[in-house]
């Protein structure tokens, strides 16, 4: 036998699955419902204190209960991805059943002004859900689709998210009666004595529309748990065709601290971590305080400062969408990501400037087209830097890197909410503004310090050589 072997081309091993496809738009719905579960509670916040008979600072919970889950899920969940227990099936159906759960709770939750627990808990729930199901959409991505369509699957998969907020800062104040006005038989506008029936309207509306996403997130869970898979049954591409072959041994606990090791000691990962942190959680402080900003700076005159932020934030939420598809087609053609990260983290701050400036100027126009450019630039950028994740650290577990970077970036969005409102409160709108600007340059600055270099793309047929001495089941699998 010779010393070399040369193995035959793959390519009869590769095959694309049309249900692939189906699986993204359900995977889709469920961001949808992570996305509603975060920005549906902010503008309606009046019905909830007065319905529940609870204050602000209480009813700030629903929202803020959502974060609980991503700090104490980080670490175990990891490790139970290195020991092989949770892979993508499993990391699905986490998603989809919290999602239905959450759903559930929430739902209750309007029955009754007693049940305010419910609804803190369902949001747990969902928080559990959006923080594993940020992982998801690059370790799809890569397991089910080509190299040429990695960039729109994940486009379409964080999508969903961007379509929840923007759906979320719009429709419920639109099913929510926020006026006790009246016009009598006569078209006299008189003034109503009673919020009972405001109330029971705006109860009834909100049950409909949680009890409709509940059917909905039922039947995708059920779809998933009967037909999801942790891989296709034949790889997309050479790159995952070569990782497959490895052999999955048992692993300690020990083992499991040296690859997180490995990765914390991987630069250009624990810089693209903090670049997604930024560039994923930056929005915090527009959702947060958009409002505030707004009633401080006096920018418009007679309009609701809340129904105004919500119309800012969905074009946000709508220029995100955009970015998100134009990002993937831009990806699944051009392969230079770290040059795409530049350029799309610069647009970011520019867009940052330019809200800062139609904030302090009071130029509305200024600060609508600022806000539909930081949301373009947010979704197109989001799917370049998910892409360079697993291009750095291939052919490590997608699950476990994801996983990781999830922790990490979900931190600094909690982060970013204690230190903005500590700014907003010193300092003002101009204040947050310029952190938010200059959150966005560190991204920059952390982008060039980032490998140009694509793992999973050195990975082609032509490199499928390997030593009879080698052990062929482990081909090129190097950290």
């Amino acid at each position: 036998m010779s010393p070399n072997v040369k193995y035959e081309p793959i390519e009869s091993t590769w095959k694309l699955y049309k249900r692939r496809w189906v699986f993204l738009i359900g995977l889709l719905i469920l961001q949808f419902f992570a996305g509603i579960s975060f920005s549906s509670y902010g503008q309606i916040s009046d019905f909830y204190v007065k319905f529940f008979n609870a204050s602000h600072a209480q009813v700030d919970w629903i929202t803020n209960a959502r974060n609980i889950s991503a700090i104490v899920i980080t670490f175990p969940l990891a490790w139970l991805v290195f020991k092989g227990v949770v892979r993508l099936r499993c990391l699905i159906l986490i998603v989809a059943v919290c999602s239905t759960s959450g759903l559930f709770l929430v739902t209750i939750s309007l029955l009754s002004p007693h049940f305010f627990p419910f609804i803190v808990i369902g949001q747990v729930l969902c928080g559990l859900s959006e923080t594993v199901g940020i992982a998801v959409p690059s370790i799809f991505a890569v397991l089910w689709f080509p190299e040429s369509q990695v960039g729109t699957a994940i486009a379409i998969n964080i999508m969903g998210v961007c379509i929840g907020d923007g759906t979320g800062y719009l429709l419920p104040p639109t099913l929510v009666y926020t006026s006790h006005k009246s016009i009598n038989a006569t078209g006299i506008i008189v003034e109503s004595q009673d919020d009972s029936d405001f109330m029971e309207k705006s109860q009834h509306s909100l049950l409909i529309m949680y009890g409709s996403f509940l059917a909905i997130s039922a039947v995708v869970s059920v779809f998933f748990f009967i037909f999801i898979t942790d891989k296709p049954p034949s790889p997309p591409t050479t790159a995952q065709y070569v990782k497959n072959t490895a052999l999955y041994v048992h692993r300690s606990f020990y083992e499991f601290l040296q690859e997180t090791k490995s990765l914390i000691l991987n630069r250009s990962y624990i810089l693209i971590c903090i670049v997604v942190g930024f560039v994923f959680q930056i929005v915090l402080l527009e959702n947060l305080m958009m409002s505030e900003i707004i009633k401080t700076s006096s920018v418009v005159g007679d309009i609701n400062p809340a129904i105004l932020s919500g119309f800012i934030m969905s074009l946000y939420s709508i220029g995100s969408t955009i970015g998100l598809g134009v990002g993937g087609k831009i990806v699944d053609k051009c392969k230079r990501y770290k040059m795409l990260a530049i350029v799309g983290t610069t647009m970011l701050f520019l867009s940052t400037v330019g809200i800062a400036f139609g904030v302090q100027h009071k130029h509305m126009i200024t600060l609508l087209v600022s806000n539909g450019l930081f949301g373009f630039f947010s979704g197109s950028t989001e799917v370049v830097i998910f892409e360079i994740a697993t291009q750095q650290t291939y052919p490590k577990d997608e699950t476990m890197v994801n996983t990781w970077m999830t922790g990490i970036q979900t931190l600094i969005g909690f982060s970013l909410g204690i230190f903005g409102r500590i700014i907003f409160t010193a300092w003002g709108s101009i204040g947050v503004l310029v952190f938010q600007s200059l959150c966005i340059f560190v991204c920059i600055i952390l982008v060039f310090c980032v490998s140009s270099r694509n793992r999973r793309l050195e990975v082609n047929d032509s490199d499928l050589e390997w030593s009879v001495d080698s052990d062929p089941t482990t081909p090129l699998i190097t950290n």
